[in-house]
């Protein structure tokens, strides 16, 4: 088997795994952005929220900015 062959069957043996991951970061981060009162972190956070609506989540309408 080729490389490219091994790591797409590891990611369709784990993809609960790695989705259940990628769920929690998403949740961890929203709470760490809602509980500080900076905009700091709100505004690291929009590049990884804009990536998940436009790619992963069903949500197509992705912000282009932090909402005020």
């Amino acid at each position: 088997m080729s490389n490219l062959q091994t790591i797409v069957k590891w990611i369709i043996d784990n993809w609960f795994e790695i989705s259940g991951a990628i769920g929690m970061i998403v949740t961890g981060a929203s709470i760490i952005v809602k509980l500080t009162p900076t905009l700091k972190d709100d505004n690291a956070f929009l590049p990884i929220v804009k990536f998940i609506a436009k790619f992963i989540a069903l949500n197509t309408n992705a912000p282009d900015e932090r909402p005020k």
